[in-house]
């Protein structure tokens, strides 16, 4: 005897479902902003090594309850959709896998730019405004997640001259930029790898980056025209 399948929730329950999340999203999106920045500043100030080692136990402490902040805002989040969990994952994925890689935490700080309320249901020109400086804090966090890569690579190696993670990012920045003392330069086959990866990515987030910002000022300027043609 064939058993009743359980009915699928109605494309109107899902679409309330995820009403709902973007509501919690809305409330929520300034304090985990805030938390993103803290998060990635106290990380950075650990892995650089230049925090006491009397603090140090503080802000690691700290990192990880911000951490588990993150996390439970997820499952929030999962739980108000309810019937809408598929398409909650499948648009928000990198929240979940940015909460399991250390490598990509650092990228929140894009996420939680995108949903601010100010952007997310702003005119048009705030969404211009959102993307160019999404595009401006993505290449920022490039360099930034390519020099901690190298570092992590290249610190202990036989013969290395990036050694501390300042000198990582001294030589992430002038890689990207094309200046390129080479006074830094990778030693170990990875780190060459990932400086290959930098160099290459870096032209694309720049050419991007400046592309929109030219879109942009051709916008402002069109508007301007317009306004001093009426």
């Amino acid at each position: 005897m064939m058993m009743p399948s359980a009915p699928r929730p109605s494309s109107s329950s899902s679409s309330t479902d995820l009403t709902r999340v973007v509501q919690w999203e809305d409330r929520t999106a300034w304090f985990l902003f805030a938390g993103a920045l803290a998060m990635f500043g106290l990380s950075t100030w650990v892995i650089a090594a230049t925090v006491p080692a009397t603090t140090t136990a503080l802000v690691l402490l700290i990192v990880f309850v911000l951490w588990i902040v993150f996390i439970a805002d997820y499952l929030v989040r999962l739980s108000l959709a309810a019937g809408a969990r598929r398409e909650f994952v499948r648009t928000r994925a990198f929240d979940l896998v940015s909460l399991v890689l250390p490598f990509l935490r650092p990228y929140l700080i894009l996420v939680y730019i995108w949903r601010l309320p100010a952007f997310r249901h702003g005119s048009a020109a705030r969404q211009r405004a959102r993307y160019l400086i999404t595009m401006v804090i993505f290449s920022l966090l490039y360099v930034y997640t390519a020099s901690w890569g190298v570092w992590l690579v290249e610190r202990d190696a036989p013969h290395a001259n990036i050694t501390t993670f300042d000198d990582a990012l001294f030589w992430g920045f002038t890689t990207i930029s094309t200046v390129g003392y080479g006074d830094l330069v990778p030693v170990t086959p990875l780190g060459r790898i990932l400086a290959v990866g930098l160099m290459m990515g870096g032209i694309a987030v720049i050419g991007v980056t400046s592309a929109t910002l030219i879109s942009a000022l051709n916008d402002s300027i069109q508007r301007r025209v317009e306004r001093d043609a009426r």
